[in-house]
């Protein structure tokens, strides 16, 4: 399929500018939608020769959607720069090379890199992570030389030691879970805390073994074929799971996943099987939120002061993905109320809620130092209301911000991880669970 562009109704007004998190931080015209869509009118005019500099505008944006939530005319700026992406990947095949291999094959990999990234390239290349995963595009040199903080694998990831546990409640909801590449290697502690929560208001849980990467990070590279193949291979290991309900624990994952059916050509049989999928997903903790019937029966019925005498008071603010809050316009009521519900959390506030840790998936490679800008701005405003924990339902976000924790000597002192981690460890006080906590690699 060739890129489709979506109509360009950008009246050059300036309303981008005032919520662009790149823009922001440079002011540059170029690094805001309204000055990338003029560019791409020329692109599509033939005034102006692709080169270079052209492919580098295209990429030093976060694709967060907010230019098009503050946009008067609603102009769909993340999917236009999409499409000219998708042009550029097709005109230059040598992007599907694996960037950590072909920084390998240079051979500008130095000792320290190794010592430093050793575990995550011997995995990397011991195929303990498929080619397919977006985790290969997140990893190249860049991300062992300059961040400060290099995630470890787990043990063994969640998929391959997930088993289905029978209920000893009376089962009403099945559903599947869809995991991500990012709690599945990463941070598998949030699966296991979902699963936890689930196990315990008797919903049964399916997780199809087949399932792959959700295809994002090939998707905002503009290797659209990639995105198509991998969304193939996660329908057909969905559409025989007879749910009710598909769960994603990572934002970035759900907005792409309510978006799959846009790869497939309307009225196909592929395009129709997506549609299904699509209509069955949910956010796991908006999922969580209207389940409140259960939550307050089973989750919470012991009395809350009494129920965990050690728990000490705990200041968590809660970063809400830009992929959860316009990618799936979803709104933070869902993971605060569960937030609330946990003894001696105290829930704050940042002063600007709706900023950008500036991840934005393969914009962290490509343009680490400005990410890292973005993130600045971010921690300041997280930061200045002393928290305990930074919690966020994004895997991006929260490999972001544990960077942003580390570069400030807060690694021991301030908690980043899933809201859902927080739950679990909770419920694990009030009950404990027969579920080995080694497998959880619970943050707490």
């Amino acid at each position: 399929m060739a890129p489709e562009y979506p109509e360009n109704r950008c009246k050059r007004c300036g309303r981008c500018m005032t919520v662009c998190p790149v823009y922001q931080v440079t002011g540059h015209e170029a690094d805001v939608a309204r000055g990338r869509l003029a560019l791409l009118e020329k692109m599509d005019s033939a005034t102006l020769r692709r080169s270079p500099r052209f492919s580098e505008i295209l990429t030093r944006c976060l694709l967060c959607g907010a230019c098009t939530q503050a946009c008067a005319n609603s102009v769909p700026a993340a999917q236009i720069i999409q499409a000219g992406r998708q042009g550029l990947h097709a005109s230059h095949r040598r992007w599907l090379e694996n960037p950590l291999a072909r920084t390998i094959r240079k051979g500008d990999l130095s000792p320290r890199i190794v010592s430093k990234g050793g575990s995550l390239l011997q995995a990397l290349f011991c195929k303990r992570i498929p080619d397919s995963s977006g985790l290969h595009l997140r990893f190249p040199l860049s991300f062992f030389t300059k961040r400060t903080v290099v995630p470890p694998l787990a043990r063994r990831p969640f998929i391959q030691t997930f088993q289905a546990r029978p209920n000893e409640t009376k089962v009403s909801t099945r559903v599947a879970v869809f995991v991500g590449c990012g709690a599945n290697y990463l941070y598998p502690e949030a699966a296991w805390a979902l699963v936890e929560i689930l196990h315990r208001i008797g919903v049964s849980i399916v997780v199809p073994r087949d399932q792959g990467c959700c295809g994002l990070p090939a998707f905002v590279s503009g290797d659209t074929e990639t995105a198509r193949c991998l969304a193939k291979k996660n329908i057909e290991a969905f559409s025989s799971s007879d749910v009710d309900t598909v769960l994603s624990l990572c934002a970035s994952c759900g907005s792409h996943w309510t978006a799959m059916p846009r790869l497939f050509e309307p009225g196909s049989t592929w395009r129709q099987a997506a549609d299904a999928l699509a209509e069955k997903h949910q956010d796991a903790m908006a999922f969580l939120a209207r389940e409140e019937r259960a939550l307050r029966s089973r989750l919470y019925e012991n009395d809350r002061d009494a129920a965990s005498p050690e728990n000490k008071p705990i200041r968590v603010v809660y970063h809400e993905p830009c992929h959860r809050r316009i990618g799936q316009g979803l709104g933070v009521e869902a993971p605060e109320a569960l937030l609330r519900r946990i003894p001696g959390v105290t829930l704050i506030h940042s002063a600007h809620p709706e900023q950008c840790c500036g991840h934005g998936g393969t914009f962290n490679l490509t343009h680490f130092d400005l990410s890292m800008k973005i993130l600045d701005r971010r921690m300041e405003d997280l930061l200045a209301r002393q928290p305990n924990a930074i919690v966020t339902g994004c895997t991006g976000c929260l490999l972001q911000l544990t960077e942003g924790v580390s570069r400030r000597g807060l690694a021991g002192s301030v908690l980043v991880c899933h809201p859902l981690v927080l739950v679990a460890d909770f419920l694990e006080e009030l009950v404990p669970s027969n579920l080995p906590r080694a497998d959880r690699k619970s943050a707490r």
